[in-house]
């Protein structure tokens, strides 16, 4: 993996960061002058000065044989512009360039505007002037008050969301629909929040969008955004808030400017005195400093060194037009960048109180250093290797054998959710991700790659992440996350001695997923897994992700233990073409419950193999394996040297995962893995930061008021005619679009056409509900049509997520071209009346659901009696999470559907 070459440069860089230095050639001072000849009695001003003075000192002294070091001096640089450094201010290997802080000095590199003369208005209520914000060519979106980020007037108030009603979703088939909107609930939106430069945050399953308004339907509670917000939502209902409207600003700490009038507005949270306090608002939009090379014509930015500078105040990209990322905040920007960077070095530098990430090496960046840094408070992530799918496969291009190591990297995601401790994205390959600590992200401690394909080539791969301490992720914002994430296929990538904990992801009531400690995504192959320990995660140590038929990963000697869901998931069923996708071996599966395995595909036809593993329950009973015992695992032909059996760990209620001596688990070939190196190296005082850090606090989710979520309500009234609602599907010459074709009530109604389908399901609407103990009534309106009545089903099943389990169905209703209605009762079908074709019929279906409940239902159709004590379908039937409406014949015709509400 080329990591023998890297070793001694990192040793080596320990060395300058603990004091083996020369003496500085020039001298820079926030009080100093760049006309100046940069001594320490008269030192420059800039960095930009200091860059040209680097030049002129080099074109005098010709070839130099020791580093030129420029240091900077204690003190804010307020920087009007990015400072670019080019291939003509590079150093050499023997005379680096280094701009390094003068010592026991904190010189800080800020792109803010201070702002002062505080004014009381009413209450508690401040407001400065600010006449030069009007030139900006965006709004701030930032405040930071003594260093703190403040939000951005919104409402609700921060840790609280809106719920939408339904999002607005569509797209053409062979892509996956896109966000153009959303229906909001009663009495959240209105009037006001079509102000100029509102923004609606909403919350996709991994990213979140910032979003402005473009049409607005006020009455009937509808919003279209200016673009689309994106893809990948769990539901119609899902979180927004909305910020920077003068009508929001009601909580201590939040701020609001009002840019025409060039004044911001803030309330100071009790006891703070704005009036002393120093507040800034970032607005140098782009990194403070860029090594801008040009790998196209093979020029580079080289040798040169950062060390011991303060990185702050960018501003964030959140206008109308800004670049959103499907995945890890990878289109957004690092305070510094470098494109075109070779053999350069970021050292015990600060990156705070930034919009976006913190570094940003792109295309062409190659044997490069990070290390000994301290990233947090920024609005996106950490380092960033690449970005998307690399521009061109030309090896000159891959951001490669570079080195992140030993940085502190915190508190991240605050504007950009998915922002990643560290990201390596299409193109990074041959790095070295080692000895950080990455902690308190909504997102992904470590991500690698950006193909989601076994079946193609990748250009991330050889990658080595190693000795990383990765904990207290997520924290109940998104979902789909994993302390270290992976996709494609990325042979020579090994993934060993990490130590990962603390993992959760949003959670409200029973919606949301994926909180993994290690996860293996779609396509993810060649991997090597091994030697780490995993514990506390809330779905899962390991994931195995069966998408894209992925392939040859081995999973051996690692820990999971303590997950709230089974520890190893294995999901989706694109088996690989050739051999097999996942061995598991030697690895200790350990859980407070019995749980071992979940997710939908640990089927005996599957390609994996396991073997020579150890699981065990501290909860006193046997290990579950996806509903088999371990001796009908074992004939499944896995595990057949396994064993159930506790491993023999320290103390593992106190997390002490090392090994007794005389532990059952080194009986079988179990190598104990030594963690006493995990975590950072270097500067002492670094480690003392890290083990001060106050984690985020959980942001839990309220449950669903039951008074909002017990009744489901479908008129479609809130659609266009031609609109597809949400959770409807169709193909081939199927239809489904909610119609304003003579509704039961109102004006729309939702009209399902059948024919020659490319599934016999189609056309297809659905819902899904929160089970609860108790009654369940459904009411609805249908009509099959006069000319051409079809066949329609309308099915209730209990249907486990995600787990992809087979359902139970319970009621089952059947309507029939020639007007007869059927019910299920148990295996049989039963005429119980008649729906006339071209008439309206309302249908109630009553039936209890719950443990021990009766397994029967009740159907009255329009007003005839009720057709009590019909038996469910399946016997499994025990709650109800999931509604509805399926074509079955694939024959020419429309059905109508109005008025559903679900109690």
């Amino acid at each position: 993996m080329g990591n023998a070459g890297l070793m001694p440069a990192t040793i080596v860089l320990f060395g300058l960061m603990t004091g083996v230095a020369w003496g500085a050639d020039l001298y820079v001072s926030p009080a100093g002058d760049d006309s100046s000849p940069g001594t320490m009695a008269q030192p420059l001003a800039t960095l930009g000065g200091a860059r040209e003075a680097v030049r002129a000192l080099r074109e005098a002294d010709g070839v130099r044989e020791r580093p030129l070091v420029v240091q900077l001096r204690g003190g804010t640089y307020r920087l009007d512009g990015t400072e670019v450094f080019t291939p003509l201010d590079s150093g050499t290997a023997q005379a680096p360039v280094v701009y390094e802080a003068f010592p026991g000095e904190e010189p800080i590199l800020s792109g803010g505007r201070l702002i002062d003369g505080w004014r009381r208005q009413k209450g508690d209520l401040w407001a400065a002037d600010v006449p030069w914000a009007r030139d900006l060519p965006e709004p701030f979106t930032q405040l930071f008050v003594n260093g703190q980020r403040r939000p951005r007037a919104r409402t609700p108030n921060e840790g609280t969301y809106f719920y939408s009603k339904r999002l607005h979703m569509d797209g053409p088939p062979d892509a996956f629909p896109q966000c153009l909107g959303l229906t909001f609930r009663e009495g959240d939106l209105g009037p006001w929040a079509g102000a100029d430069g509102a923004v609606i945050c909403l919350f996709h399953n991994w990213v979140n969008s910032y979003n402005r308004i473009g049409e607005a339907d006020w009455n009937r509670r509808r919003v279209r955004f200016a673009r689309p917000a994106g893809i990948f939502f769990l539901g119609p209902s899902v979180r927004y808030y909305i910020e920077n409207v003068r009508e929001a600003l009601d909580a201590p700490g939040e701020w609001y400017l009002d840019r025409q009038a060039g004044m911001v507005y803030y309330l100071p949270p009790p006891g703070e005195d704005v009036t002393t306090a120093e507040v800034v608002a970032p607005v140098l939009e782009g990194p403070l400093v860029e090594l801008r090379g040009e790998p196209a014509l093979g020029l580079a930015v080289e040798h040169l060194t950062f060390r011991g500078l303060s990185f702050r105040h960018t501003e964030a990209d959140l206008s109308a037009d800004y670049p959103h990322s499907v995945q890890g905040a990878h289109t957004q920007r690092g305070a510094l960048r470098a494109v075109g960077a070779r053999e350069c070095a970021i050292q015990g530098c600060e990156f705070t109180q930034l919009g976006e990430h913190a570094v940003s090496l792109r295309e062409g960046c190659q044997a490069n250093t990070i290390v000994g840094c301290h990233i947090h408070n920024v609005g996106g992530g950490g380092v960033y290797l690449s970005e998307g799918g690399p521009p061109t496969t030309d090896e000159g291009y891959l951001t490669a054998h570079n080195v992140v190591e030993s940085n502190l990297i915190h508190d991240g995601g605050h504007l950009f959710r998915a922002g990643c401790g560290v990201f390596l994205g299409g193109s990074a390959s041959y790095n070295r991700i080692v000895h950080n600590e990455i902690c308190d992200l909504s997102w992904i401690g470590v991500h690698l790659g950006w193909s989601w394909t076994g079946r193609a080539p990748a250009y991330t791969h050889h990658n080595e992440v190693a000795y990383n301490h990765i904990h207290h992720l997520g924290n109940g914002v998104l979902n789909d996350i994993g302390g270290i994430y992976t996709l494609g296929v990325s042979p020579g990538t090994v993934l060993h001695h990490n130590l990962i904990h603390d993992i959760t992801r949003f959670q409200r009531g029973e919606e949301g997923y994926g909180g993994w400690g290690i996860y293996l995504d779609a396509g993810s192959s060649e991997i090597v897994v091994e030697n780490n320990v995993v514990y506390n995660t809330r779905d899962g140590g390991l994931h195995l992700h069966c998408f894209g038929h992925p392939y040859g990963d081995t999973i051996r000697n690692n820990v999971f233990a303590y997950s709230d869901e089974g520890q190893l998931m294995r999901n989706a069923d694109h088996e690989p073409d050739e051999g097999l996708h996942a061995t598991l071996e030697r690895n200790l599966v350990y859980n407070a419950t019995p749980r071992m395995l979940w997710g939908s595909n640990w089927a005996p036809e599957s390609k994996f193999a396991a073997d020579h593993n150890c699981y065990w329950s501290e909860a006193g009973e046997a290990p579950d394996f996806g509903g088999k015992t371990f001796a009908e695992w074992q004939a499944t032909g896995r595990d057949a040297h396994s064993q159930v059996a506790d491993p023999g760990f320290v103390d593992p209620q106190a997390r002490d995962f090392r090994l007794r001596p005389d532990a059952p688990a080194l009986a079988f070939g179990f190598e104990p893995i030594d963690l006493s190196s995990v975590g950072l190296k270097g500067p002492e005082a670094l480690r003392r930061k890290a083990a001060e850090i106050a984690h985020r606090a959980f942001e839990a989710a309220p449950p669903p008021d039951p008074a909002v979520e017990r009744l489901i309500a479908h008129d479609f009234e809130e659609y266009e005619p031609g609109e597809i609602p949400t959770h409807a599907y169709a193909g081939g010459a199927t239809a489904i679009a909610v119609s304003d074709e003579q509704p039961a009530g109102g004006v729309r109604c939702l009209r399902l056409a059948d024919g020659e389908a490319e599934r016999i399901w189609e056309p297809h609407w659905l819902t899904w509900r929160t089970p609860r103990t108790g009654s369940v009534r459904l009411e609805c309106s249908v009509r099959n049509d006069a000319q051409q009545p079809i066949s329609m089903d309308l099915e209730f099943r209990d249907w486990p997520r995600p787990t992809g389990a087979k359902y139970a169905t319970g009621p089952h209703l059947r309507f029939l071209p020639d007007g007869t209605v059927r019910a299920a009762d148990g295996a049989e079908w039963r005429a119980i009346g008649r729906l006339e074709p071209g008439e309206w019929l309302e249908v109630r279906v009553e039936f209890e659901e719950g443990e021990g409940r009766p397994k029967t239902y009740t159907v009255r159709l329009g007003d005839g009696e009720p057709v009590a004590g019909l038996a469910f379908r399946s016997e499994g039937f025990r709650e109800c999470n999931w509604i509805g409406f399926a074509g079955i014949e694939s024959t020419p015709g429309i059905f109508y559907v109005d008025e559903v509400t679900i109690e």
